[in-house]
């Protein structure tokens, strides 16, 4: 039995992994808490990493490519009489208090979900209209407010509310294009979870240099509303989704002309309604935007 489960997947990053698993050294002294890291690369890249970590770590291969797939497997690892699960990225670093800050807010407001921010740390050399136009940088929100949409990069879930909804997964439909997280804090939503943003559980995501640039910033935004877009026609229907993806980028493009003409430059928030319209009007379609598949792997033994 633990009070947290930390569930970690990784995938090729050791070196990130090494400094995820170095900042949260502190954070468990004097806490009750289980770290899983689930290993989605078949030859165990990360397994010298955990291995040579003071931390108490159970290490596990998942060999079926897909970030879906080692969430889920992060999930099985789960115990009876285990309460909370936190999930954060591999990529990531804690603040000091990360963890007793989730947890101080999960009591305080009897939340099932408690979500917190996760802070982009762009390249020295990121070109400024980056961070003049707010891309890539996530929002933030009062401690206590709804946490509007949850992902499995900074956020902690109640367990026995998970089971009292029979233990719902991460669809695998999604693991190739991103959005099991979205999809899958959704069905949490719809059952009357109780989402609540905590700003003080704070993390840091350094953005490697190849992102800090429009065309990768473009296609996140239309990968991110294909996601979005494949969601909304199970309560839609195509013509629907279409008309509203048209209109989204109409709006967008109004939006983003009247940005330049006042001197503000191009903004996230207008660009953004662009790249979910073009991504709705790809889901209607059939399309998929597939920004993480890799060939199959196999784990010798």
């Amino acid at each position: 039995m633990a009070d947290f489960l930390i569930s970690i997947a990784t995938y090729k990053r050791p070196e990130l992994l090494a400094d995820l698993l170095r900042s949260l050294e502190p954070e468990v002294v004097g806490e009750d808490v289980r770290i899983a890291v689930v290993d989605n690369h078949a030859e165990g890249t990360g397994r010298a990493v955990c291995e040579a970590s003071p931390l108490d770590i159970e290490y596990v291969i998942e060999p079926r490519p897909g970030i879906a797939a080692a969430r889920n497997r992060g999930l099985d690892l789960v115990r009876e009489d285990d309460r909370f699960l936190i999930f954060v990225d591999d990529d990531e670093r804690v603040h000091p208090g990360w963890l007793r800050s989730l947890a101080d807010a999960q009591q305080r407001y009897d939340a099932d979900v408690i979500s917190g921010p996760v802070v982009s740390v762009l390249p020295a050399d990121a070109p400024a209209w980056i961070a003049r136009g707010g891309f890539i940088q996530r929002a933030r929100f009062r401690t206590g407010d709804p946490s509007l949409s949850p992902a499995t990069n900074n956020t902690l879930v109640r367990l026995d509310y998970l089971r009292s909804l029979g233990s719902p997964r991460f669809d695998e439909g999604f693991s190739m294009t991103g959005g099991s997280d979205t999809a899958f804090f959704r069905v949490l939503r719809d059952a009357g979870a109780r989402m609540i943003w905590c700003d003080e559980a704070v993390v840091d995501e350094d953005v490697p240099a190849e992102r800090a640039n429009f065309a990768w910033i473009w296609r996140r935004g239309i990968r991110e509303g294909n996601v979005s877009g494949r969601m909304l026609l199970r309560q839609r229907s195509r013509t629907k989704v279409v008309v509203a993806g048209l209109a989204r980028i109409a709006y967008g493009s109004a939006a983003t002309a009247r940005d330049v003409v006042l001197g503000r430059g191009v903004q996230a928030r207008s660009t953004a309604y662009i790249t979910r319209g073009l991504g709705w009007i790809g889901a209607s379609r059939g399309r998929l935007v597939t920004e993480y598949a890799r060939p199959t792997e196999s784990v010798e033994g």
